[in-house]
């Protein structure tokens, strides 16, 4: 077992306080930073503390862009704690080159990604909280804008955004604007790299379910929706990363057979299943509005891989 705990940070990090990244490595979250929000708000109090929850387990190829992205937005009252659960690769490695910037961190065998969230939220002591799996990352500034969300309305328990699809090489090849999670009426799953609830909505609801092993975050989020009010942003607050490895390419019947028993549980009625689908337009309307987020990362993504079908064929 390797463990280590730091003191809560309530200093917001910069690109220069950070290690060096990896060579050839730029752009976001390597070499670009987020503005760093000032340490007091407005009218002169602290920002609400957030809590990040990370569980990791044998994605060290994806895991130092995660962290990053956490440490560089630019907040000044995070707490960021990582729950590895006995990783034999590089893992451990890249976790303790962050570990002056971490507030606690674990590495040791576990029963899985929900029991690692679950230790973490346990041990956080944040007003807000969220979890960030080891291959995805959150986007420049989302934590600003989902605090903003809450302080703006300060009944809701549940904020969330849209996500960007990354693929195992760090390149953008699709968005997902989803609708506002209003099951029965819209059953897209809230998408967990871009949600952020209170602590006083996780009171009244508990941790995750042990029990489901992917459809936890349909499961945690039909939870919360039966106990407050959620705020649905149209801004995109994470990259969702798809690759072999991933839970959701090699498990996927079992998070069909999970979302079912999860939906008749809490409503009491059957899985609609994922029925939220993008037409042309709408895709090409998030390519125009969010041009250097998405739509010119896309495009360079299209043409380098028919140049390399190109070259593969010549």
């Amino acid at each position: 077992m390797a463990v280590s705990s730091t003191s809560s940070h309530c200093t917001a990090f910069s690109v220069q306080d950070l290690p060096a990244p990896p060579v050839g490595k730029r752009g976001w979250p390597w070499t670009v930073g987020t503005k760093l929000l000032p340490s007091r708000r407005s009218d002169g109090s602290l920002w609400p503390k957030l809590s990040i929850i990370t569980p990791s387990y044998n994605q060290g190829r994806f895991l130092e862009a995660t962290i990053r992205s956490v440490l560089l937005q630019g907040y000044p009252n995070l707490e960021y704690i990582i729950i590895d659960g006995g990783s034999s690769d590089e893992s451990v490695e890249v976790i303790r080159k962050y570990e002056p910037f971490l507030t606690y961190w674990v590495s040791e065998s576990d029963d899985g990604q929900t029991a690692a969230i679950n230790k973490g939220l346990v041990r956080s002591t944040g007003e807000y909280l969220g979890w960030l799996n080891s291959d995805d990352l959150y986007t420049k500034g989302a934590f600003g804008k989902a605090i903003g969300a809450f302080l703006k309305h300060p009944e809701s328990i549940v904020v969330h955004g849209n996500r960007i699809l990354l693929d195992a090489d760090d390149r953008v090849f699709g968005c997902s604007p989803v609708p506002a999670f209003n099951p029965p009426h819209t059953n897209y799953v809230v998408c967990s790299e871009t949600a952020f609830w209170s602590r006083g909505g996780m009171d009244k609801c508990g941790l995750l379910n042990p029990e489901f092993r992917f459809a936890m975050d349909l499961d945690y989020f039909s939870r919360l929706f039966m106990q407050g009010e959620f705020v649905k942003l149209a801004d995109y607050l994470g990259y969702f990363r798809c690759h072999p490895l991933s839970k959701t390419s090699t498990i996927w019947h079992v998070a069909e057979e999970e979302s079912a028993k999860a939906w008749l549980r809490i409503f009491n009625d059957d899985w609609p299943g994922q029925g939220f689908e993008l037409n042309r337009m709408d895709v090409l309307y998030e390519f125009l509005r969010h041009p250097f987020l998405i739509g010119i990362p896309y495009f360079q993504t299209r043409i380098m891989k028919k140049l390399r079908l190109e070259i593969k064929h010549s």
